[in-house]
């Protein structure tokens, strides 16, 4: 676990989230941001795939990169809202707060 050194300035719910806590926090935003950046990174693959034999692998790259790129991106805006980084009335209001 690495070492964060800004203070949090929202309640802290968990100051060192689980892999599994942090993925079963994700809200409608993140899985917008999981689903929308593979759904774009696909189809730029299938592009840039030039020769066309390369198109479907290129596009299946794309995806995968896309898909992975969005999960991480979801995961530390969850990871951040958990660990009072990001704001996060919503965990607040359902009573996750350990302290505050």
């Amino acid at each position: 676990m690495g070492v964060i050194f800004d203070e949090p300035k929202y309640p802290v719910i968990d100051k060192a989230p689980g892999f599994w806590q942090t993925v079963g926090n994700f809200n409608l935003t993140d899985y917008a941001v999981f689903a929308g950046t593979a759904a774009i990174c696909g189809p730029f693959g299938y592009y840039v795939g030039t020769p066309p034999p390369i198109r479907l692998p290129s596009m299946w790259a794309g995806l995968t990169l896309g898909a992975t790129a969005g999960f991480m991106l979801a995961y530390q805006n969850s990871a951040g809202r958990l660990m009072g980084l990001k704001p996060n009335d919503r965990e607040v209001e359902a009573g996750l707060a350990k302290t505050r």
